[in-house]
């Protein structure tokens, strides 16, 4: 999935996070459909574990000072999409590597990054 500038926020630390994310989901899709290594898809959920750590919380605190109406929205599906992305880390650590739900969560994650930015991190814009 590709960055559009409609995902932009106006806060530029947070388009900067998007915009590796996207990259990040991008290269990773590319490994996959080449044959990916179980070192690999380590790596990769080691980023997005770190990812939603970092970025997560720096959304969520320039939300909170913009006072931004959707902050607590925003928390929660942060909130949710961090347990999809544990429960993907213990199957991955009990089951190793199974490409299809690579690629099942690649999938989740563009939809979900497309669907989250446009509803709620754009609101920064006007906050």
């Amino acid at each position: 999935m590709k960055w559009k500038e409609e995902f932009a926020t106006g806060i530029a630390e947070i388009d900067r996070q998007h915009k590796t994310l996207f990259e990040a989901s991008e290269d990773f899709r590319e490994v996959l459909e080449r044959g990916c290594s179980s070192g690999t898809y380590d790596g990769f959920l080691e980023f997005l574990v770190m990812y939603v750590e970092t970025h997560f919380g720096y959304e969520e605190e320039c939300m909170h000072a913009a006072q931004c109406p959707i902050a607590c929205t925003n928390k929660k599906e942060h909130a949710l999409f961090i347990k999809l992305v544990d429960k993907e880390v213990q199957f991955f650590q009990q089951r190793g590597l199974d490409i299809q739900r690579a690629f099942r969560l690649l999938d989740t994650l563009d939809s979900w990054l497309a669907s989250h930015i446009v509803r709620i991190d754009v609101q920064l814009r006007v906050a």
